[in-house]
């Protein structure tokens, strides 16, 4: 089974109730869960990307009460959230991008690691602790 298929067993139930109470846009599993490098217990990275009406702490405590019980590292933006910090080279949305899974919402993505491959031909790269953004931007 993939990655992407293992988070969908996990997460489907979630994500369809998102979709049914928000506008949603994307759902990404990203870090070690996604690159497969997981240990046994690993949390899962998720970021959400939706028309919330709530903010940020209420949205997290909604999404908490549909999310299954597992480890979880879980990230609610609005498009316009994460657009900003796209743009700023926050390390959650780059690493979401450019190394995550879409479970949901991959037309909406796909502008995203556009994007992301230009910035990394432009030299955006990791360091072991830090995002270095590109020479030019």
């Amino acid at each position: 089974m993939t990655v992407k298929n293992e988070a969908l067993d996990l997460f489907g139930e979630m994500i369809a109730t998102l979709r049914m109470r928000i506008e949603l846009k994307a759902v990404i599993l990203f870090g070690s869960r996604a690159k497969g490098t997981a240990r046994e217990h690993s949390d899962y990275d998720i970021v959400i990307i939706g028309e919330f009406k709530e903010n940020y702490i209420k949205r997290m405590e909604w999404v908490i009460t549909i999310a299954p019980f597992v480890p979880l590292d879980l990230f609610c933006y609005t498009p316009a959230e994460f657009e900003a910090m796209f743009k700023a080279f926050k390390l959650t949305q780059i690493d979401a991008i450019g190394e995550g899974v879409v479970l949901f919402g991959d037309e909406w993505v796909q502008p995203y690691k556009e994007r992301h491959a230009v910035l990394v031909e432009q030299g955006m790269r990791k360091s072991d602790f830090v995002l270095i953004p590109p020479t030019t931007t």
